[in-house]
C-alpha cells in the first residue's frame, strides 16, 4: 500500500487546510448542468471534467504529528477521488513500486486486467447507455459526446466502487453474458419481455412523438441491465462476498499483536468449500506479504503452527483447524511455495469430506491427505508434514477410490521418507484415520496408495513403480504382488525370525491349479539363500503363512524349493485319485511333511519318486532316503504318526538300506484278486507286490512274529477256481512258531490286513493256506428254491445258503424252535415267511399268532391255510391258542406212549387207530413280534379315590398280566417237550434276548431256541457267551462294499452251539406265496373257544373289597407258578 506520498512537516502541530476536492467537482458539474439546461450542450464532458478534477486535487490526509493515526474518514475520502481519477484512464498501474515486483506486468497484462475491456459488466454497458439518456433534448451531435465521456465517467464510479468494500479483493460486477448463459430461464425471460415491451412503448410514443429516440433506446437496455443485476447479482458475486468474509475473518483472527508480527499482510487469495453443504470444510488459501505486497517466507508461521490460531478459530464456531503449506509447479516440478499457506477450517472434524468414493476428484482427494499426513505430523511426530500429490488410480468403471499417493518433503523440518512409509502409517495417528482407507506404502517407498485391496487400479501408476518383484505391466498385479510380498516377508519373518535367510517368492512362476472337484492348488516357487536348504523350513509350522489355507508345506524338485498351498483341498492322501502333475506335487508335499515331522533333529528326507499306482483311487508309493544321520529303522517306528499325519490307513515298507526304502501310502489298497480290484491299478504286477508286502506285514501287526521280528512270508499267491474275487495265499511260518498262533490271531490278522473275509482252511508243518476275499462271498439275494424245499427231508428247513454257496438248514431233529431276530428291514419276515411257506409244502399245520401287528405279512396267503389266526390285540385269543397247543402237545404225548414210541415222527399212520391219526401231522405256531408282546404287560394305579375309570383300566391291566403269565408258562411247556410231539415254535422278534425272557424264568426257554440274527444288530444277548467273540467278528465280515449288511443275511446259531453265516432265502412276497400255496386245501379251523380266559371285570359301583381283590389279583398274578395260575383261572 502507498504510505504517506506528500511530504509534511514535524513540527506541524495541527492538519494543513485543502479545498475539498468534492467542491471542485460539484463546481464543474453544477456549470455542466447549466449549460446542458439552457444551451442543450452535452453533459456527460462535465461529470467527466468534475471528477478529473476531483481527482487531481485530492491530497493524502496527513495527521497533525507524525505519530497520530490517520483519520480514516478522510483516508477513505482520498481513496474515493483517486480511485474514480484512476478508472478515468484506460489501465491503472497498481501503487507499488516495480523494485519489488519480481514479475513486473507488461502493457498487455494491465490492459486485459482494466475495466475499459471488461464489456461482460453490466456497468460497462451503462455508461454508454446514460449517456445516450442525457442526450434527450439535445442535438445529435450531442450524442457521441455523451455517450463516451458518459462511459468514461462510469469506469471511474465503477473504479471507485469495485474497491470500497476490500481494497484487496476488488468486486468484479456482473456478467450479462453469465446471466444469458447460466441464468434461470425464468428470470432471463422477464428480462428480455420486460425490455421488449418497454421499447414497443417508447417506439409507438417516439412515433407519434411524445418521447425521443434517444430516451426509447436508452431506457429499455437500462431496464434490461438493472433487472439483470437484480436478478444474478446475488448468485454471481457470491465467491467474492466468500473471499472478503475470509479476509476480515483472518483479519480478526491475527489482529493481535503476537500473531500481526507473524501474519502481518496475510493476503486471502483464494478461499472455497467442499464437502457436504450442512457441514462444509473452508479453506482458505493465504499469502504473506511485506508492507510493499511484496511475497514474504511462511516460515514463521509454519513453524508456530495452527495451535495460535485455534482459540480465535473456536471463537468463531469452527473446532477444527488445519494450517498446510501450499505447493506451486514449477518446470522441475512439485515446489513448496514459499509465501503462501492453506487454513483449513470446519464445526469439526466431521466436515472433512469422505474420499473413499472416486466421484470426490483427485483435488479434494489432495487436501484430505494433506491434512491427514498433517494430522499425524502434529500430534506424533511433531515434523513438518510432506505435501501429497494424488493421482486417479481406480480402473474405470469403479466405484470406490484409489489414491496414489506422492509424498513431497518439505524442504526442511521434514520425516525420512522410509518413517512416511513405516512409523508413520503403524502409529496410532495414523493417516489412514483421515482417510478413512487403507494406505499401503511401495516396497521401495515410491509412493503411497490409499486404496481397498478389492479394488482394481488403472495403470497410471507404472510411471512409479520400481523395477523389480515382477514382468507384468499391470499396476494392480504390481500392487497386488507387493501386498502379497509384504505379508509373506512378514509372516516368515514370524516364523523364523533371525535364525533363517526368509525366502523370496518368484511371483511370476506361480501356478494356480483350480481342479474338477473344486480345490485350489498353487506351487509358489521359494528363492532360499545357502547354506538354507528346504529341510530346514519344514521343520517350523507353516500354516500362519496363510491361516485361510487347509494345507501350507514345501517341496524340492531338481534343487527348486516351491511352496505348495491347498484350498478345500483333502489333507487325507487316500482322496488324492488323480494322476496329473499337480496331484502328485501336492501329494508329496504331504508325504514329505509327514516324514519330516517324524524324523529326529537335523536329518533330512529327500523324496526321490513320488507315483500314484491306481487308476481312480489312491495308492502311492514313495521312494526316498534319508541325509543328516537319518535312518529308515527311525520312521518305520514312527508309522503310526504317518499314517495319521496323511490320512492312509495303511501304510506298507520296502526296506532297501539302512537310509534308503520305499512306503506305500494308501486307505483302499484294493487288494482282492475280483476284476473291480484289479481294475483300480494301474499295473497288475505292482498290485501283486502290494499284496505280498501287505500279507506279510499284517501278521507282523497281529503279533504272528518271532524274536527277530521275522513274520509269515507269502509263498504263493492265487485265486480258488470257483470264484475268482477269493484270494488262496500260502504262507510259510517262521521256525519255532505254533499254527495256533495264526488261527488265534486271525481277527486282527484280518483287520490289518483290510479283507472283511477270511479263514485258514489248511495247516501242516510250517506252512497254512487261507482263504481271503476283499468283500463277502455271499450273494446279496437269493430267491427261495422251492423245489429243493419239497425234496429235503422231512425234518430239515433250507432257510438259505452260506459263504460258498451250499444249503443252511435248520434241522428240527436238533433244533425244535428257532428265533428269527433282527431290525425292521433286515429280512426277517422274508425269513419266517420261508419257514412257514416251507412247513406247508411239507403239508404240516400252522398257526399264525400276532397279537401286536396283526400277521400282516401273512395274511394274504397264509391265513387260510392256517388251523388258528390271532390277529391284532387279540390278547385272549392268544392264550386260548397256546392253551389249545398245549392240550394237543399233551394228546400227543399221550399218544407216544401208547404206542411206545419216543417221539411222533416214529408212528406211521398205518400202524394207528383212526382217533389218533388227527395228532401225527407236525405243528408249527409261528408267533410274530413276540417281543412287542412281551411288552403289553404293566403296572396297575394306586386309587384311593375309588375312580371308577382308575379302577376299570386296573382290571385291564391285571387282567393283561395274568394272561401273558399263563401263555409263558404254557409256551415253557411247548418249548421243552414239543420236540418229541411234533410241535415247534418259530418267534419273530425285533430284538429278543436272555434278559427278556427272566421274568417269566424263560432260561431253559430261550436256550432251546436255535437263533437267526440278522442284520447289523448286536449279538450281545442274541447267541451263546462262547460264540460272542465269533459272532462279532463274523457279523463284521458279513458287511458289503457300503459298510451294511444286505437284507437276509445274518448269523445263525443251532441249539448245540454251532455259529454260522447264512443269506437266507428271499421269499418274492405275498403275491408269490400265494401262488406257491393257492393248491393247498384249506384245514379245518380249530375251535379254542373253551381255552378263552375270561373278560376284565367291569366296574360300576367300588368298595373297599373291589379294590383289595384287584390289586390282590395283578399283584399275586407275577409270582404264582405257571401250573396253578393255570389251575385257579381254568
Amino acid at each position: 500500500m502507498a504510505q504517506n506520498r506528500g511530504g509534511r512537516s514535524r513540527s506541524r502541530s495541527k492538519e494543513p487546510t485543502h479545498i475539498w476536492s468534492g467542491f471542485w467537482c460539484g463546481l464543474v458539474i453544477a456549470i455542466g448542468v447549466i449549460l446542458w439546461n439552457f444551451l442543450r450542450l452535452p453533459l456527460m464532458p462535465f461529470i467527466w471534467l468534475g471528477i478529473l478534477v476531483g481527482g487531481t486535487t485530492a491530497t493524502y490526509p496527513t495527521p497533525a504529528r507524525k505519530t497520530d493515526p490517520i483519520d480514516p474518514k478522510k483516508l477513505n475520502v482520498y481513496y474515493r477521488w483517486k480511485d474514480m481519477f484512476a478508472g478515468l484512464k484506460p489501465y491503472s498501474r497498481p501503487e507499488r513500486d516495480d523494485e519489488f515486483d519480481e514479475n513486473p506486468e507488461t502493457f498487455a497484462d494491465l490492459m486485459s486486467k482494466s475495466d475499459w475491456l471488461a464489456i461482460h459488466r453490466v456497468s460497462w454497458w451503462v455508461g454508454w447507455f446514460v449517456g445516450l439518456y442525457a442526450s434527450r433534448g439535445c442535438g445529435l451531435w450531442t450524442i457521441p459526446f455523451n455517450m463516451v465521456f458518459g462511459f468514461m465517467s462510469a469506469m471511474g464510479v465503477i473504479h471507485w466502487r469495485d474497491r470500497l468494500v476490500d481494497r484487496r479483493h476488488i468486486y468484479q460486477g456482473v456478467s450479462v453474458f453469465a446471466f444469458l448463459q447460466k441464468g434461470k430461464a425464468s428470470q432471463k425471460a422477464i428480462a428480455i419481455t420486460s425490455s421488449t415491451v418497454l421499447l414497443v412503448i417508447l417506439g409507438a410514443c417516439a412515433y407519434l412523438g411524445f418521447v425521443d429516440i434517444p430516451t426509447m433506446v436508452s431506457l429499455p437496455p437500462l431496464l434490461f441491465l438493472l433487472l439483470a443485476t437484480k436478478f444474478d447479482k446475488r448468485k454471481q458475486t457470491a465467491y467474492w462476498r466468500e473471499l472478503v468474509k475470509a479476509q476480515r475473518m483472518l483479519d480478526g483472527w491475527v489482529k493481535s499483536d503476537d500473531l500481526a508480527k507473524t501474519w502481518g499482510g496475510a493476503y486471502v487469495t483464494q478461499v472455497k468449500k467442499v464437502g457436504h453443504r450442512n457441514n462444509p470444510m473452508h479453506v482458505m488459501r493465504v499469502r504473506l506479504q511485506d508492507q510493499y505486497d511484496a511475497p514474504r517466507s511462511n516460515e514463521k508461521v509454519l513453524k508456530a503452527g495452527v495451535e495460535p490460531l485455534r482459540s480465535s478459530a473456536t471463537s468463531s464456531g469452527y473446532n477444527f483447524i488445519a494450517l498446510l503449506a501450499a505447493k506451486t509447479i514449477k518446470e522441475n516440478g512439485w515446489q513448496f511455495d514459499p509465501s503462501l499457506v492453506r487454513i483449513v477450517y470446519g464445526k469439526d472434524e466431521s466436515c472433512i469430506p469422505d474420499i473413499t468414493k472416486k466421484n470426490v476428484g483427485t483435488n479434494i482427494a489432495q487436501l484430505v491427505a494433506d491434512i491427514a499426513y498433517d494430522y499425524c505430523a502434529q500430534n506424533e511426530w511433531h515434523k513438518r508434514p510432506p505435501l501429497v500429490q494424488v493421482i486417479d488410480a481406480a480402473a474405470d468403471g469403479e466405484e470406490n477410490a484409489a489414491w496414489l499417493m506422492l509424498l513431497h518433503n518439505p524442504p526442511n523440518g521434514g520425516a525420512l521418507i522410509t518413517q512416511l512409509g513405516l512409523e508413520w502409517l503403524a502409529n496410532p495417528f495414523s493417516p489412514a484415520d483421515i482417510i478413512k482407507m487403507p494406505i499401503f506404502s511401495d516396497l521401495e517407498n515410491s509412493f503411497m496408495l490409499a486404496a481397498q485391496p478389492e479394488t482394481k487400479l488403472n495403470d497410471k501408476g507404472n510411471k512409479y513403480r520400481p523395477a523389480g518383484l515382477t514382468q507384468s505391466r499391470s499396476f494392480d498385479r504390481y500392487i497386488e504382488l507387493s501386498r502379497r510380498f509384504k505379508h509373506d516377508q512378514k509372516a516368515w519373518q514370524d516364523i523364523v525370525g533371525s535364525k533363517l535367510n526368509l525366502p523370496v517368492c518368484n511371483y511370476d512362476e506361480e501356478r494356480i491349479v483350480e481342479t474338477s472337484e473344486g480345490w485350489t492348488l498353487s506351487f509358489m516357487p521359494e528363492m532360499l539363500t545357502a547354506p538354507d536348504r528346504t529341510s530346514d523350513f519344514m521343520r517350523y509350522d507353516l500354516s500362519s503363512l496363510d491361516p485361510s489355507k487347509d494345507f501350507v508345506g514345501l517341496i524340492e524338485e531338481n534343487g527348486i524349493t516351491s511352496l505348495v498351498m491347498a484350498d478345500n483341498a483333502p489333507l487325507r492322501i487316500d482322496r488324492l485319485t488323480g494322476s496329473r502333475p499337480e496331484y502328485r506335487r501336492y501329494a508329496q508335499a504331504l508325504i514329505y511333511k509327514a516324514l519330516m515331522d517324524v524324523m529326529p533333529s537335523r536329518a533330512e528326507v529327500v523324496i526321490d519318486s513320488c507315483q500314484q499306482m491306481g487308476k481312480d483311487t489312491a495308492i502311492w508309493r514313495i521312494g526316498f532316503h534319508l541325509g543328516r544321520g537319518g535312518t529308515v529303522a527311525d520312521v518305520r517306528r514312527k508309522s503310526a504318526n504317518i499314517s495319521a499325519a496323511v490320512g492312509s490307513e495303511r501304510v506298507y515298507w520296502d526296506w532297501q538300506s539302512a537310509d534308503r526304502a520305499t512306503v506305500w501310502l494308501c486307505s483302499n489298497p484294493y487288494l482282492g484278486t475280483d476284476p473291480d480290484s484289479v481294475a483300480h491299478w494301474k499295473i497288475r504286477a505292482a498290485q501283486k507286490e502290494l499284496i505280498q508286502l501287505a500279507l506279510s506285514d499284517a501278521w507282523g501287526v497281529a503279533g504272528v512274529q518271532d524274536g527277530s521280528g521275522k513274520t509269515p512270508t507269502v509263498e504263493s499267491l492265487g485265486v480258488l477256481p470257483n470264484n475268482k474275487e477269493v484270494l488262496l495265499a500260502k504262507f510259510q511260518i517262521p521256525g519255532g512258531l505254533d499254527l495256533d498262533k495264526p488261527q488265534y490271531n486271525i481277527g486282527k490278522f484280518l483287520t490289518e490286513a483290510n479283507y472283511p473275509y477270511g479263514r485258514i482252511i489248511q495247516a501242516y508243518g510250517t506252512e497254512f493256506s487261507m482263504v481271503l476275499a476283499k468283500r463277502s462271498p455271499f450273494p446279496t439275494s437269493v430267491m427261495a428254491d422251492w423245489n429243493a424245499a419239497k425234496k429235503c427231508d422231512r425234518r430239515k428247513f433250507p432257510i438259505g445258503v452260506d459263504d460258498l454257496g451250499n444249503p443252511v438248514y435248520w434241522d428240527t431233529k436238533t433244533t425244535p424252535h428257532l428265533l428269527i431276530t433282527g431290525k425292521s428291514g433286515s429280512g426277517k419276515s422274508s425269513a419266517s415267511q420261508i419257514v412257514i411257506a416251507e412247513a406247508m409244502l411239507k403239508g404240516e399245520d400252522i398257526i399264525l399268532i400276532d397279537p401286536s401287528k396283526g400277521c400282516i405279512d401273512f395274511t394274504q396267503w397264509a391265513k387260510p391255510k392256517a388251523l388258528a389266526f390271532v390277529g391284532l390285540y387279540q390278547l385272549r385269543e392268544t392264550e386260548a391258542v397256546i392253551s389249545w397247543a398245549r392240550e394237543e402237545m399233551a394228546e400227543r404225548v399221550r399218544i407216544n406212549n401208547k404206542y411206545g414210541v419216543g417221539n411222533i415222527f416214529e408212528l406211521d399212520p398205518d400202524d394207528v387207530e383212526e382217533a389218533d391219526r388227527s395228532h401225527l401231522k407236525p405243528l408249527n405256531i409261528l408267533f410274530d413280534e413276540f417281543n412287542s408282546y412281551l411288552q403289553e404287560t404293566g403296572k396297575t394305579t394306586q386309587n384311593p379315590q375309588k375312580d371308577m375309570q382308575i379302577a376299570n383300566d386296573n382290571a385291564a391291566v391285571s387282567a393283561t398280566n395274568a394272561s401273558i403269565a399263563r401263555t409263558m408258562s404254557a409256551l415253557s411247556k411247548i418249548i421243552v417237550q414239543g420236540r418229541t410231539a411234533g410241535i415247534r415254535c418259530i418267534f419273530g422278534a425285533q430284538r429278543l434276548t436272555m434278559d427278556d425272557m427272566k421274568k417269566y424264568n424263560g432260561n431253559a426257554f430261550f436256550r432251546s431256541l436255535g437263533r437267526v440274527l440278522l442284520g447289523m444288530d448286536s449279538p450281545a444277548g442274541v447267541v451263546s457267551a462262547q460264540n460272542l467273540s465269533e459272532a462279532n467278528r463274523t457279523q463284521k465280515s458279513l458287511k458289503n462294499e457300503d459298510g451294511l449288511i444286505p437284507v437276509g443275511r445274518g448269523i445263525y446259531e443251532g441249539m448245540q452251539g454251532t455259529l454260522m453265516a447264512v443269506q437266507t432265502w428271499y421269499s418274492g412276497g405275498q403275491d408269490e406265496l400265494a401262488r406257491l400255496v393257492a393248491n393247498i386245501p384249506n384245514p379245518e379251523p380249530i375251535d379254542y373257544q373253551q381255552y378263552m380266559p375270561r373278560a376284565a371285570e367291569q366296574f360300576t359301583k367300588l368298595d373297599v373289597e373291589d379294590i383289595k381283590e384287584i390289586f390282590t389279583s395283578n399283584n399275586g398274578s407275577e409270582n404264582i407258578e405257571d401250573e396253578d395260575v393255570e389251575e385257579e383261572e381254568w
